[in-house]
């Protein structure tokens, strides 16, 4: 009996080693291309994409870089409506008020849930001296924090793009009396 559970043993413990897998860690990222980006996942691969490049040049405040990417996405490709809105700011950062309007109108209306695009464009209409339209998007962003109830992941959002429009109507207010 001693003999045929030695034997058993010795047979599972062999099965065992035999059907073993190494597991790797991968391998190591030199040029750090697997961080995420403003909601650009990153992927295992040295490609970058054009827009994760649009993203990058945008955080580095390559402005003028961005917005020859995100504008040539958009003339060339069937862009996500994330791509306007990263447009316009690019061309807010510029103070192409007029061109980050008209992206920026797009991403407002491809991302109606979204905070930021709303924010963006209200300041952008300030800037342009349409208070009217600045406060109707701080009217919207007030009504998603009651829609909110205080508990969304927006709400921090929200709340910094009111301040963002505030900010931008009292110094509307200043330029254009």
């Amino acid at each position: 009996m001693r003999t045929l559970t030695l034997l058993l043993m010795a047979g599972i413990a062999l099965t065992g080693v035999a059907n073993a897998q190494v597991v790797r860690d991968p391998p190591p990222d030199p040029r750090r291309l697997q961080q995420q980006t403003w909601g650009v996942p990153s992927v295992w691969s040295t490609t970058t994409s054009k827009l994760e490049i649009g993203v990058r040049a945008l955080q580095a405040g390559n402005f003028v870089k961005a917005e020859a990417i995100f504008a040539d996405y958009v003339r060339h490709d069937r862009p996500a409506p994330d791509v306007y809105f990263y447009l316009g700011v690019a061309r807010m950062s510029l103070g192409k008020w007029e061109d980050a309007k008209k992206n920026l109108e797009v991403a407002v209306t491809k991302m109606p849930w979204h905070p930021d695009p709303k924010s963006r464009l209200a300041v952008t209409y300030a800037k342009l001296g349409d208070i009217a339209g600045a406060n109707a998007q701080r009217a919207e962003l007030v009504k998603m924090i009651e829609a909110c109830e205080g508990a969304c992941e927006f709400l921090p959002y929200i709340r910094g793009g009111i301040q963002m429009i505030d900010q931008a109507l009292a110094e509307a207010s200043l330029s254009f009396p």
